[in-house]
């Protein structure tokens, strides 16, 4: 599910993956921000289409708007493509409950006594 944000007054694309371990940011992006990056040791992700890529460094409490949602967590830098950001596990783990229609490619997130349509 892709849904538009901001970082800063710069806008973004943002996919919702369920099936992503972590959460990542495009090379692009973190060009155009200049971001500072957090040094780590090598380490792999591996790709939908069964390829292990090698990186290193991670962005450590990006914060990111969305629809009145203040999302700030921490990503892994990958070339995404057409994408700027993926939100993977990270950050769907800690909303609990949601309820997602995939015919109108909406999530209803309960946020206290507040529920945000993205």
């Amino acid at each position: 599910m892709k849904i538009k944000g901001t970082i800063g007054s710069k806008e973004v694309i943002i996919l919702v993956n369920s099936g992503a371990t972590h959460n990542f940011l495009s090379l692009e992006l973190i060009q155009q921000l200049a971001l500072p990056l957090t040094t780590t040791t090598s380490y792999g992700v591996m790709m939908g289409i069964g390829i292990s890529v090698k990186g290193k460094g991670i962005y450590r409490g990006v914060c990111i708007s969305m629809q009145g949602l203040i999302v700030v967590e921490d990503f892994l830098p990958l070339e995404l493509g057409n994408t700027d950001i993926i939100l993977g596990m990270p950050w769907l783990g800690t909303l609990g409950d949601v309820k997602v229609n995939w015919k109108m490619l909406t999530m209803k997130i309960r946020m206290g006594k507040t529920v945000i349509v993205l």
